[in-house]
């Protein structure tokens, strides 16, 4: 199981400028996302990025409604990923400006060193640069509608089911093959398996 790490990176170049100008500091969250848990990185303003913490889903949704009541600016960020696009929506029902981003390599220092806390915080210095007016930091994707997202995992599953029959007709015609059978085409419709050859022993 990956750990979550401590780390005292300063999170950009301007590492306490809100505490110069007496505005009060936006709050910037690096999720990575999971179909369980989350791993999120918080940062305030300027300073360094704080230490991974692993929540529960409701558990995250709970304390990231905790962080929009100090009336602060508070931003959100994760990797588009095979879960949806639900925690777009949850995040910014809730006051929250939540982007969601091409998944991309993170490691820009190739320390081939991999693990959720580090990803987490990849993304969070990434969307401080992104809030600071850099928009290339982020390559954002377009949130689908809900229905437009139901439409597409409809679509998914139809071409999930047709490349596993076909694979399955694939393994059928390869058995007739290796045992002396002429392969024939739809072999699993009733009336063509019934008329198979069949030997028994």
């Amino acid at each position: 199981m990956n750990k979550c790490h401590s780390n005292t990176e300063l999170s950009s170049h301007e590492g306490t400028r809100c505490q110069f100008n007496g505005s009060k500091a936006d709050i910037k969250l690096g999720i990575d996302v999971h179909q369980d848990f989350y791993v999120v990185v918080e940062q305030v303003g300027g300073t360094n990025p704080k230490p991974p913490q692993r929540f529960g889903k409701q558990a995250f949704l709970h304390w990231a409604a905790k962080l929009t009541q100090s009336g602060v600016e508070v931003y959100a960020v994760y990797e588009a990923c095979g879960f949806g696009f639900s925690l777009q929506r949850q995040l910014s029902a809730l006051g929250i400006v939540c982007h969601v981003v091409c998944p991309q390599k993170l490691d820009e220092r190739n320390k081939r060193v991999k693990t959720d806390g580090l990803d987490a915080k990849a993304l969070c210095l990434k969307l401080d640069r992104f809030v600071q007016g850099n928009r290339a930091a982020l390559a954002i994707v377009r949130v689908p509608t809900e229905e437009e997202e139901r439409s597409r995992a409809i679509h998914r599953q139809r071409e999930q089911l047709v490349g596993a029959r076909k694979r399955l007709e694939a393994q059928g015609r390869s058995l007739m093959v290796n045992h002396g059978v002429e392969p024939v085409q739809k072999w699993w419709k009733p009336r063509t398996f019934a008329a198979l050859p069949y030997r028994s022993g």
